[in-house]
């Protein structure tokens, strides 16, 4: 089976848990249940696992989360792999406005349009709306960010009840631990309900 590529931007005052949740969610899942055993039990993850995780940042120098946190990331935009799989977490509104002014990043995520899955996490959502790639689309960000996101971009048909919404090949998703709902439901559509549930019992994950 093909293994994803699922690079994650970073950038500065990121959430720690929209890219970190994901992240774990992907980098654990294995193609059976005897795999998954051996993942918990060995130091290094098994050459064979369905999916590579890697962080991606403008410079690939280190950014400070939201939390203050200091994370390195393995990749640059100029210098990354080709994806399969595009994470684009959230912050604070002031952080994710700084990304959207930014027009090499937004250039650089409308390049992966065609990819597998483009993803957002929380306020996430604001960067893939700064791209366009959400116009006329349904989509989803933090609860309380709901009504501004339809404001600032009113071409995005706004979802209120759902943690996850699929359209087309673009997943967005609610508040910070919602991204792990995502990142499940992204082994689901790719590997199955079996391994997504596995996934989710590894981890102890009561999946809503």
């Amino acid at each position: 089976m093909k293994k994803r590529k699922v690079g994650i931007l970073l950038f500065d005052y990121v959430d720690v848990l929209d890219f970190t949740g994901p992240a774990e969610v992907l980098s654990l899942t294995a193609n059976n249940k005897m795999e998954q055993a051996v993942t918990l039990y060995k130091k290094n993850l098994l050459p064979t696992r369905p999916f590579q995780v890697f962080t991606i940042s403008e410079l690939g120098t280190a950014i400070k989360t939201h939390s203050g946190i200091k994370v390195t990331p393995d990749f640059s935009i100029d210098n990354s792999p080709e994806l399969d799989i595009l994470i684009v977490p959230g912050g604070p509104l002031r952080a994710v406005q700084s990304i959207v002014k930014k027009q090499k990043i937004k250039d650089w995520i409308v390049k992966h349009r065609n990819i597998e899955y483009i993803c957002s996490v929380c306020t996430g959502a604001y960067i893939l709306g700064g791209t366009g790639l959400l116009d006329e689309k349904k989509a989803t960000t933090h609860h309380l960010a709901l009504n501004n996101l339809q404001e600032v971009y009113p071409k995005i048909r706004v979802i209120s009840d759902r943690r996850v919404v699929h359209d087309g090949n673009l997943l967005t998703s609610g508040g910070v631990s919602s991204g792990i709902n995502m990142a499940i439901y992204l082994v689901e559509q790719i590997l199955g309900k079996t391994a997504s549930e596995r996934i989710a019992t590894t981890i102890e994950f009561l999946s809503r």
